[in-house]
């Protein structure tokens, strides 16, 4: 009552600020956003018209990481080690570090992956992206013994990375691009094998992944280079990401 988050069904924020997921307790009502123009609703609480959003109580959060450490805060875990966020500073300021690594570094090429035509670009991309799955498989190594990012419990950071591992496959299909099994490269992607299968295996995680097929057919738009949303269009000007 008096909560509504505003999603869209191809956004990967999705999985990472649906309440329904990141917080059991909270009652919901989500509204499934495919064109902000379309929703004056989403518009009151974003002006930007990006999802996701959220409407608490009249208190509008957006941002989708804000939204995340919101509901962190104001939902917060019975059993502090299970918050999404450390409790200590600085802790809180390395997971910020890398979920920014994430939305700068792995999210800008996977859509530059999906919507560059010309074949020497793409394979550009494949290698700019293996380069950054490398560098956070490193920081992984170098934090904890896993299996999440930063130890045993789901966090921010996963929460960053994991919708878009979860697309991957949407790269392999239109691109043939995929992370090098554990055995690979003198195992440097191994840590990131460890980390997606229990990332797999994360409740909230397995309640709010897409159907498979849905979201071929969502990105082929993006693969086709013919995507009208901001992200598209910002990703074909070279601009960087609303």
């Amino acid at each position: 009552d008096g909560k509504n988050v505003y999603e869209s069904y191809v956004c990967p924020a999705l999985m990472a600020v649906n309440p329904l997921g990141l917080v059991p307790a909270l009652d919901h009502d989500g509204k499934n956003v495919y064109e902000s123009y379309v929703c004056p609703a989403l518009m009151a609480v974003n002006p930007l018209g990006l999802v996701p959003a959220l409407d608490h109580d009249g208190k509008n959060v957006y941002e989708s990481y804000v939204c995340v450490e919101y509901i962190d805060e104001v939902f917060p875990s019975s059993n502090p080690d299970e918050d999404l966020m450390p409790r200590s500073p600085f802790e809180r300021a390395t997971a910020r570090i890398w979920a920014d690594y994430i939305t700068k570094k792995i999210v800008p090429v996977f859509y530059r992956l999906l919507q560059k035509r010309e074949q020497s670009d793409r394979e550009a991309a494949k290698n700019e992206l293996l380069s950054y799955v490398r560098r956070v498989c490193k920081a992984m190594e170098s934090l904890s013994d896993g299996p999440f990012f930063a130890g045993k419990c789901f966090g921010f950071v996963d929460v960053a990375l994991a919708p878009f591992a979860d697309r991957f496959f949407v790269l392999k299909h239109y691109r043939g691009f995929q992370v090098p099994s554990a055995d690979e490269e003198d195992g440097a992607f191994s840590r990131f094998h460890v980390w997606w299968s229990a990332v797999q295996d994360v409740p909230s995680f397995k309640d709010t992944r897409q159907d498979r097929e849905k979201l071929l057919a969502a990105y082929q738009r993006y693969a086709d280079d013919t995507a009208s949303s901001e992200v598209a269009v910002a990703t074909r000007q070279g601009r960087a990401l609303p």
